[in-house]
């Protein structure tokens, strides 16, 4: 992905965030910190595997430029399936249920997000 892409995406990213702030408050800061803490430690991690990866396949000096519309369509379109998914929790818990989609749907963004922060300034 280019960096306006992922510059794009991390827009959406907030976008959602801020949607599901609106919903709770309390479980959106929760959820969204419980989902950043393993994004920082699995983006370490995605580092050394793609500079190991490099190491013996060789860099790509090739970078993609400006924005595919459809790449940043699909990738927006499965996170909001997944939170789809998550949305279930309201149905099926009858209390608290809005409270666990906000947390739920913080931590799935959080989590993307911080991954593909990560990876701007490639």
């Amino acid at each position: 992905m280019s960096r306006s892409e992922r510059l794009l995406l991390l827009a959406f990213f907030a976008v959602v965030l801020a949607g599901v702030g609106s919903l709770a408050l309390t479980s959106t800061a929760v959820g969204a910190l419980a989902g950043a803490v393993p994004g920082v430690l699995a983006a370490g991690r995605l580092r050394r595997l793609s500079a190991r990866m490099d190491a013996r396949l060789g860099i790509v000096e090739e970078r993609p430029r400006g924005v595919r519309p459809r790449r940043l369509a699909v990738r927006a379109g499965v996170h909001v399936l997944v939170l789809g998914a998550l949305l279930l929790t309201t149905v099926v818990v009858p209390f608290v249920g809005d409270e666990l989609f906000a947390g739920g749907a913080a931590a799935v963004t959080a989590f993307a997000a911080v991954l593909t922060a990560t990876r701007i300034r490639s």
